[in-house]
């Protein structure tokens, strides 16, 4: 895993982040957010772009990992 990775998500990345790390689909996140299911799977790929992973598990794993997702 890419744990010295630098990476700058934005605040709304961030809410997608930790909603997919709760369970939720991308409709459920889409619906709390109060956004298009196009607009979180947009967030989510930016994401995987981002940091260069390819999936939402290896991801949340690095968000928990490096502290950016905490556990509750």
């Amino acid at each position: 895993m890419k744990q010295q990775l630098k990476v700058s998500l934005s605040k709304r990345e961030m809410s997608v982040l930790e909603l997919v790390a709760e369970g939720h689909t991308s409709e459920k996140i889409a619906r709390l957010l109060s956004i298009s299911k196009s607009t979180v799977q947009t967030h989510r790929r930016n994401m995987l772009y981002k940091t260069g992973f390819t999936n939402t598990h290896q991801l949340v794993g690095w968000g928990y990992k490096t502290g950016l997702l905490k556990w509750e």
